[in-house]
């Protein structure tokens, strides 16, 4: 471990710090989206209130997979019945993200201060639901379905990790079109993962530092996360309390459909569907298929359909393969 210095803010783009504070009593996770940020969202065009959404769970996704010690993946979805349908996350435990959303022509696309229970439609009898997916390489798939509670998606999380884990957490998040910055400090959970086991003073010190990540919560603290490198921001923030760097990560976006995968998926369909959807193309004499988190579309005529049919697998072509 090391202390944070100016030489970790010479790259502050695209990555994620790990940082320790109070002795080990708490840990943290600092989140800077950047340049993959706005690719990510190249072929979908949100509005920007819904990319304001997206980018806060992007960051939240990316630090709560950090704090995780396994490979594989995490699952973050917001879903209701308001102006905005769907939020989904998946962020891989290789510090990778996708994304997508649905949201429909209700939604007042520029007002940025819309709380979730507007965007969701949430009402006491149709509360909406957060749900957390924890899916292994290896062991046992885990998820969390609990309703949407509080005004934003840090409040909705700080609210789960109570309730559902019983570990204080505290969470900003800040997002728009460009850039999206997140800071997550937790309190290092007791012996055996859990938090029944608390080191001495842990949950003072919490307190504590909590207060400090409300400064960045006024209408200025909002503007210096959007604006400021992210080890510069820590340095600021916790330079008093034994702030730590532990790690430090590069992140980006990466999706892995490929016209391969979409050609397996085609062939399930079977026969008799797979010639209703040539037949009712959007895009004429092609089976049509948008990937829903990158936006790539992989168009299929009439002999690559009767090829996937007859073929037990479908090799495309490698100047083709997404």
């Amino acid at each position: 471990m090391s202390e944070l210095t100016p030489k970790a803010a010479l790259s502050d783009q695209d990555q994620l710090l790990r940082f320790g504070l109070a002795s080990g009593k708490v840990r943290g996770v600092a989140v800077s989206v950047d340049h993959s940020w706005p690719t990510a969202g190249l072929h979908h065009d949100y509005p920007p209130a819904v990319a304001q959404l997206l980018g806060q769970c992007v960051v939240a996704a990316l630090a709560l997979v950090a704090t995780l010690k396994f490979n594989g993946r995490l699952i973050m979805q917001f879903r209701g019945d308001g102006p905005v349908k769907l939020l989904v996350v998946q962020a891989r435990s290789d510090l990778t993200y996708r994304v997508t959303a649905q949201w429909t022509q209700d939604l007042n696309p520029t007002d940025l201060n819309q709380t979730l229970q507007t965007l969701f439609g949430l009402t006491p009898a149709n509360p909406g639901h957060l749900t957390l997916t924890l899916e292994p390489n290896e062991g046992t798939r885990y998820q969390s379905l609990v309703p949407i509670e509080g005004d934003s998606v840090a409040q909705a999380l700080e609210g789960y990790f109570q309730q559902s884990e019983q570990l204080p957490t505290r969470l900003v998040l800040v997002a728009d079109g460009g850039r999206a910055v997140g800071v997550l400090i937790q309190q290092v959970p007791g012996e055996g993962g859990t938090a029944m086991v608390r080191a001495a003073n842990a949950e003072a010190d919490f307190d504590h530092l909590s207060i400090m990540m409300d400064t960045l919560l006024t209408s200025n603290g909002l503007v210096e996360v959007q604006a400021t490198a992210v080890p510069v921001l820590l340095h600021r923030l916790f330079h008093q309390d034994s702030l730590v760097l532990t790690q430090v990560n590069s992140v980006g976006f990466f999706c892995g459909c490929s016209r391969d995968g979409v050609g397996v998926m085609l062939k399930s369909l079977g026969r008799d569907e797979l010639a209703c959807a040539l037949h009712d193309s959007e895009v004429p004499g092609y089976v049509s298929v948008r990937c829903e988190f990158c936006g790539a579309q992989y168009n299929f005529d009439a002999v690559d359909v009767e090829h996937l049919l007859q073929t037990h697998s479908f090799a495309p072509n490698e100047d083709i393969r997404h």
